[in-house]
Order: C-alpha cells, then structure tokens, then sequence
C-alpha cells in the first residue's frame, strides 16, 4: 500500500550532486536535484521563471554592458554601454530626440523617406510612427542610409534594405525620430571593469584605463560624459590694488584672497598682493585695504590671509612663505590695521592624486645678466615638451653686482647702504673724505615682478652720515619657483626663458598612482580609492565638494583626505559601501571597516581609523546590498559569501552561502549579478558560460535557495532598475542576451514580464524575446523581425500556437494565413517568442529515520499542490513524463472534480511509471507555454527490501 509524503517547498534550492548523501540536513528535505528554468520564491515554491520581453537590438554586436541609473524612486534608466558609444532606456523603450516630420515614403526596393532637413546620418537608429496608409512601417525600428539633405533610405535592424513594394501605399503623416545616443571613451573589452556610484541626476565612473567620468543627467534626451575635473569648483579670485594710509619705511606686506560659495567650499588662493617699502603696522597706526577682483557668481564671501612682515624694503613675498588667516568679508574690500595672522588656519593647498607626474622643481643653470639704464622686465618662464602640461613658474631675480657710479661723501668702512630695489651694500674702503672706493653686496634683495630698477640707482645709508652714492646694478635669476606643477610628464619638460642667457632645468616630482579603479560616496566625500599603482590607496574629497581633493597647512578636519590600508600583503580595494557603523572597504584580501574610531563616528582629515573584519577577500564584481547583508564574490571567483554585522561579536561576519549549490559555481565565475527585491527578493546573476543563475535570499525567513535557466542563446549583461507595472513598483531586471537569428550572431535587449494573468492563462508570457498584442480580434500581426525564420511558440487567446517565424516578421492567423496558424481565425491577445523548457527533479526520497537509503522504492503516484499553473508533465524520467491530466485544459481534474477552465490553483494527482528503484526520485516539467508555481509535491510511496 502507498503511503503519501510531504515536500512542503524547495526553499533550499538546487542540490550539488556532492550533497546527494546529507540526508541528515534538515534542508535536504527541501531541496531539489533539478531547478532549470524555475526559480524559488520567497514562499519556498518553484516558479517557472519569468519570459522576456523584446526591447531593442544592442547598437553593437561587440561586448555590451547595461548599468543601471536611479536619479529617484520614480526617474530611472537602463544605460547601453557599447563600444564607444551609450544610449539609454526608460520603461522598457529607448530614449529618443525630437522627432521630425515625414512627408512620403515611397513603394520602392529600398523604401525613401522624404522628411526635409531631417539632419539623420548614415548609421543612425529611428523609430517611425503614425504614418497613415503604410502602417507597416510604424512603431518599427531603422537604420538610415544614403542620407541626403531631405530624404533617407530604411535598413533594418540586420542592416538590409527595406523593400516596401508590397506595402500599402504612404498617404499622409508621421514622424521619425532618433534613438538618443552619446559616444562615449569605453571600448568594448573594456567594459567590464566598469566600477561606478551615483549621486542623484550624477553617476561617477571608473576605469583603470582612464581619468574618472562623471555621467550627468539633464533631461531625457540631454545627457552629458566628461572627465572629472580634480579641484575646487569655485575659481580663485584676484587682488586688484592695496592701498595704505601708513608712510614710507622699509616694510613689505603680502596678502592672499580665497573665495567661498554658499557650501563652505574654498577656492584656491589669489596670486599674492604685495605692498612695499612702508611703516611697520605693527608699531605705527595705519590701515591697508585689500581689493578684491575676479569674483565669481558662486562666491558668497572672501577669506583674506597675511604673510608676517618682511623688513627689507621693496622685497616681495618669497614662494613658500606661510601665510595666516586674518578674517572674512562679503564685500570686496578689506581693512588690515594690524590683524595678527591666525597661522593654525592656512590656504588651501590644490592637490590632484591622480594627475600624473609634474615638476617639482627648477634648478637655475646660468642665471643671466639683467639691468641697465632703462630696466629689464622680470623674464617670464615656460615648459615645453616632455609629454605633459600645465607647469608653471616664477623667475626670482637677485642683484649681483653693484658698480659704483657716483662716490658720494662722508663714508665710513662698515656703513650700511640700502639701494633702491631691495639691496642692502656694506661698505668696504673709502679715500680722503670718505668717498666710496669698494663696496660689498649684503643682501642682493628679490624682484619677482615688475622691472629692475633703473640705472644709476640711488641709495640710503642705513647707519652712518654719508650721502651721495648711486650703482649701477646687474641681477640674475637666483631661483625659479614652481607655481602649478601641471600633470603627465613622462620626462622633465624643456624651461624656456624669455629673453637673457639664464637656463635652466626641470625636476619632475615623483609620479601618481595612475588612474582611479573603485569609486565610493561616504559621509558627503566622493572616494576614488585603488589607483592603478597603489590599489590600497584611498582618496576622500572634501565633505560637499565631491571633486575638491584640497588640503591645507596646517591639515584642518574637512580637509581631503589620503590613507592607504596597511597589512602584511598588499590589499588591492575593490568595493566600497557605506553602512551604519562606517564603510567597508572589500579589498581581494579581506573586509575592513573605516570610521572616526568608534562605530557610527565621522572620519576628518584628523582621526580615520581602519579595523580589520576578516579575511575572506572579495572580487571585482560589485557587491549586492539587501535590507540585512552584503553579499559579494569571494576573490578566487567560485563562492558567494554574505556580510553582515554581529552585535555579539561587535564585527562584520559571514558564511559561504552557495554551499548547497556549489556544482552551479565550480569551474565558472559571475559576470554580473543585479537584485530585484520586488517581487520575489531575488538574485539574478549572468555566468561567464551564459547561464542565469537565481538567488532567493530573505535572511530572517533562512531563505536562501539557488536555480539556473537558459535560453535560446547567452545571457550576457544584466541590471534592474525599479518600474511601475501592473502589479505595482517592481524592479524591473532587464538583460543583454546574444543570440543567432537567420544565421547571425546579435544581441537583443530584453526584459523580463511580470508573472501577472488579468485575463488568466491567455495572459501567459513564458516565452523569450517576445512580443505581445491585446486588443480588438485581429488577423494580421507584425513587428517580429527579431524573430525571422526561427521556430517560435506561443499563445493566441490562450491557444497554444507553434509555427516559424516570417524572415519579414509578420505573421497571419485564418486560412491561407502562416503555417501553423491557419485554424485560428483571429485573435485579441497573442504572445510569441522563443521556447525555453523549465524542468524540476526531486532529490533521492528519504524518510528519516529508520533511513529508507538503500531500500527499493517504487512512486506509485504524486501530488503537486500547485498555484496559477497550467500544462505540467511528470514522470520519473524525462524521456516517461506525460501530461498531468488534471492541469489540460477543458478536462475534468480528478482532484477537483471540475471542469479545467483556466489557471489551476489546486492539487493534481498524476499515476507515474510503476518502476521500483533505490531512489524515488521523478520530473516535473513545463513544455508549454504556460505558466507554473510548484507549491509541494506529495508522492505515494512503497518501500521494498522490508
């Protein structure tokens, strides 16, 4: 006699063959040793999986990459990266320009179109509608040819010409417009390393390969790509003039002007203002005032700094001096009557870590000869060559020679004279009455701007009573100093002079670390972490200013901030995710967890701590975020691990959770995986073999259960974004698949339905790259050219339809009509795609204990408790499965005793092969296109070898 057995659900997923012996783990009994092309949902039922939906064919037939954009809850989009190029979808459609206006298309083999200053070029991808009398070109896709001024050539999507001599004639009407696309600097065996965050309507994107994209979205059809530019986005201003009411003495100033906008952020400083030859403030009342110029309409207020005093008259600020802050205004003028400068508050000091070698000094070879009756302008320095740009520097010019040219009188040895120009001469021998026979330079002063003094140049004693003395003065170039070290020399660059024999050489600094790789945003900072030579490195911008990598002297707490892990072997970062206690960096040697020092602390350019939290290193694969855990790729590719933070411990932990699944991972890799938490909580991954794998993961139900499917191709990219539909906001998964159509290897962008049945089983959509209609009954359907010549299957009002595909893509119900359709008279809601064969096998029967292991068995019959199915067969091989009589339509089910008239939620009871074998084992599977929800199977069992 059969006794009947329970499976209550399949919620531990797809089993490894491995594993086929644990019968003592309690998840065994919810297992199964086949789930191709059902995935588990998150009420432990196999589902047959999702059909997909036909979007578009890629742009490209090389590589392509889909990423998704969340600008908010309700503006998303699905990015096409190609090769060189990016377009964009949104709600299952491309986005398009503005359209223009057609005026005819002709009968013809190719078919023009006339549409005047259309300004479409060869290549360019468009959409027509609402054309009236050749309705067989709307709501269809083209690529244009032979462009001329007003008129273009159709091609289809394969690259053939349209022959429109069998179309209904063009009457009036319709428009064309253009499939939005931007190019783009990723080519396509680069895209994988894509690496990317988004900040709102921005994404910020990196490649090792080059500088850091930022991605902005302006409107629909306006979109922008650009390299970041490194830096304060607020410009530096200028000093105009200063004025002082203090009198002439031997004291110089030099002051510095920063601007700030309405977020705090700083710019850079002003080139220094310098005011010389006047009283000490310090000592005499008076008063300077800076003015203020190059304003910029960002700028909300001034930060005014001071460098200390320089005695010495007429010397300028040297490159290097520190400056100190001494207040702010809103105006453009500010009054220093004797501010002390606060020096633990300092300028910003521009820094860009990723913009390659740049000079860091210049050494003077020659200093030249400058001077002469009329003066010589300072000589302006320049750089050319060595593969970079944007160095810049300044001449300093110091008096070297000091020729008398008039004696004077009343001169002492040891007097000191201060020449006009800054130069200090003592003096070394006179003759009778104190005339000036030898002088020597003490102090040869610094001229960075201007002019050298005329010649003969006046001059003052310092200490004793002489008078009368003039020189004739010669200077040369003393240093350069480097004002903006510019970026990318791969040898130091040639230093021009601008008149004079003075030379000199460049020094490069050391080089960056190259390119960023891993993007990141964390506590207001933008993060670009793992440069291509010092992949443990980290750098955060400053908080609010998401390109500003400025730092100040001395460090401030909002200032950038770099730090690089530091551990026994090199940590090459790959993830960056924020979370409460801080941000865990995923490195390819373990995970750490970065804060202020304590958990949930802000980090500062003044305290960031990084504590270790284990040592199972992660891939490049970005990791998916789910409400309860982080779940990434191990480093080696072949195991799929969560992340999540214990209390007990005080630490983030985790466990391998494709143990159970472990045939689906060994001797492959994930390519890309995407969560869709609505509706089913589910992990979608792509592996490098085309399959997609499945992930029902909800922690606190200990849901986590593995299935795969296939297709009529590849699965290559994928990405989910969430959509309104029918059931309400879901995250949409769409995908790349490549497939072969009439002998050609294309990629389609597809995405898949909604398990949703308003008018029940003839809402079935459990096909692949289909295309739908519901509306009035109809005879003639087009739009498939996608399909041409495949062998497709379907439903038409419910009607299970099989037939090939028309190379022209439109198909004919009724006689005469299609192969395959010519006893269908019409119909008013029609699905048709390629076929895709969902499969279930239970796992070896067990009983518990005393074990049944070993013991014949024979499954005399089973029940499936099922919901919203319809067609299912069963057997205990594939080759013996037979329809299950209670789930065909228009039968009686022995269950339920009632006609089958739609969708089955239900048991059916089927008799199965009367074999006895050790295992007990039997199929499910789908051939129909129709959907299934396995809830439980209940076999009637007989156990033998009593």
């Amino acid at each position: 006699m059969s006794n009947p057995v329970i499976q209550t659900s399949f919620n531990s997923g797809e089993w490894a063959p491995a594993l086929n012996a644990r019968v003592d783990l309690a998840k065994y009994h919810s297992g199964a040793a086949l789930l191709r092309n059902f995935f588990v949902d998150y009420r432990g039922g196999a589902t047959t999986r999702p059909g997909t939906r036909y979007i578009l064919k890629t742009f490209s037939n090389l590589t392509v990459r889909i990423i998704p954009f969340q600008a908010s809850f309700a503006v998303t989009y699905i990015l096409e990266f190609g090769q060189g190029y990016l377009r964009f979808f949104n709600n299952g459609a491309p986005i398009l320009q503005a359209p223009t206006t057609i005026s005819n298309i002709t009968q013809a083999n190719p078919a023009v179109v006339i549409d005047t200053a259309h300004g479409y070029s060869n290549g360019d991808w468009i959409l027509i509608s609402n054309v009236a009398g050749m309705t067989q070109v709307n709501g269809n896709y083209y690529i244009v040819a032979g462009a001329a001024a007003n008129t273009f050539q159709l091609n289809d999507l394969f690259g053939n010409p349209v022959n429109s001599t069998t179309y209904t004639a063009y009457t009036s009407g319709g428009t064309a417009a253009r499939v939005y696309t931007i190019t783009s600097p990723y080519q396509a065996a680069e895209l994988a390393k894509l690496k990317f965050v988004q900040n709102v309507n921005q994404m910020y994107i990196c490649h090792p390969n080059y500088p850091s994209y930022v991605l902005t979205l302006v409107s629909a059809n306006n979109w922008t790509l650009a390299p970041i530019v490194i830096g304060a986005t607020i410009a530096a201003p200028g000093i105009a003039s200063i004025g002082t009411s203090l009198a002439a003495g031997v004291v110089s100033y030099a002051y510095k002007v920063t601007q700030v906008d309405i977020n705090g952020q700083e710019s850079t400083p002003s080139p220094p203002g310098n005011v010389v030859n006047l009283q000490d403030i310090r000592t005499n009342p008076g008063t300077i005032t800076i003015n203020i110029n190059g304003i910029s309409p960002a700028a909300v207020s001034f930060n005014i700094y001071k460098a200390e005093p320089f005695y010495g008259g007429g010397a300028t600020v040297q490159i290097g001096a520190q400056f100190g802050f001494i207040g702010n205004c809103t105006g453009t003028a500010f009054n220093d009557s004797n501010i002390t400068p606060d020096f633990s508050q300092g300028l910003q000091i521009p820094e860009n870590p990723f913009s390659g070698t740049g000079v860091q000094t210049v050494n003077v070879t020659n200093q030249g000869s400058y001077g002469g009756a009329g003066g010589n302008p300072v000589p302006t320095v320049s750089f050319t060559g060595g593969g970079g740009s944007g160095a810049a520097a300044t001449a300093f010019l110091t008096c070297f020679s000091a020729i008398i040219n008039s004696a004077g009188s009343r001169y002492a040895v040891g007097d000191i004279l201060f020449v006009t120009g800054g130069v200090y001469l003592q003096v070394t021998s006179i003759t009778i009455g104190g005339v000036l026979t030898g002088v020597t330079i003490t102090n040869g002063g610094t001229i960075s701007v201007g002019s050298t003094p005329l010649n003969p140049a006046g001059s003052a004693a310092l200490t004793g009573i002489g008078a009368g003395a003039t020189f004739g003065l010669t200077y040369g170039i003393s240093s350069i100093g480097v004002t903006s070290p510019g970026t990318a020399y791969t040898t130091p660059p040639t230093v021009g002079i601008s008149y004079g024999t003075a030379a000199a050489t460049a020094v490069l600094g050391a080089p960056s670390a190259g390119n960023p790789t891993t993007p990141g945003l964390f506590q207001q900072r933008l993060i670009l972490a793992a440069p291509v030579l010092s992949p443990s490195q980290m750098n955060f911008s400053q908080p609010g200013s998401l390109f500003n990598y400025n730092v100040s002297f001395p460090l401030q707490p909002d200032d950038a901030i770099q730090e690089t892990l530091t551990n026994t072997v090199l940590n090459t970062i790959k993830s960056l995710i924020p979370v409460s206690q801080g941000l865990i960096v995923l490195s390819d040697k373990g995970a750490w967890l970065i804060n202020g020092g304590t958990s949930g602390s802000p980090i500062s350019a003044l305290g960031i701590v990084a504590n270790s939290q284990g040592y199972a290193g992660a891939a490049d694969l970005p990791p998916i975020v789910t409400p309860s855990d982080i779940l990434y790729i191990q480093a080696k590719g072949s195991i799929v691990r969560d992340l999540a933070f214990n209390f007990y411990l005080n630490n983030y932990v985790g466990a391998d959770i494709s143990i159970l699944s472990s045939h689906l991972f060994y001797s492959f890799t994930l390519k890309e995986w995407a969560w869709a938490e609505e509706p089913f909580h589910t992990v979608w991954a792509v592996r490098n073999d085309g399959q997609l794998l499945s992930l029902c993961f909800v922690k606190d139900q200990e849901m986590l259960a593995w299935a795969h499917s296939d297709t009529q191709g590849t699965f290559q990219s994928i990405a989910t974004i969430p959509e309104s539909a029918s059931i309400g906001t879901v995250d949409a998964v769409y995908h790349v698949v490549q497939r072969t159509i009439n002998g050609n290897t294309i990629q389609y962008i597809e995405r898949f339905v909604e398990l949703f049945y308003p008018n029940d089983y003839k809402s079935s959509w459990q096909v692949d790259a289909g295309i739908g209609y519901n509306g009035a009954p109809a005879v003639t359907f087009s739009g498939a050219q996608h399909l041409g010549g495949q062998p497709v299957t379907g439903v038409a009002d419910g009607v299970v339809i099989n037939f090939t595909m028309p190379v022209s893509g439109t198909f004919v119900f009724g006689i005469g009509g299609t192969t395959g359709l010519t006893t269908i008279p019409s119909a008013s809601i029609v699905t048709v795609g390629l076929a895709f064969l969902p499969q279930l096998q239970t796992l070896a029967l067990d009983l518990g204990q005393p074990t049944v292991q070993g013991k014949r068995k024979k499954v005399a019959a089973v029940t499936t408790r099922v919901k919203d199915t319809l067609g299912l067969s069963a057997g205990k091989t594939l080759a013996t499965v037979l329809p299950m009589q209670d789930l065909i339509l228009n039968n009686v089910g022995t269950m339920s005793n009632t006609l089958v008239t739609g969708l089955v939620t239900s048991d059916a009871r089927m008799i199965i092969d009367p074999d006895w074998d050790v295992f007990g084992q039997y199929f499910i599977t789908q051939p129909n296109p129709y959907p299934a929800s396995i809830l439980g199977v209940i076999p009637e069992i007989e156990v033998g070898d009593a």
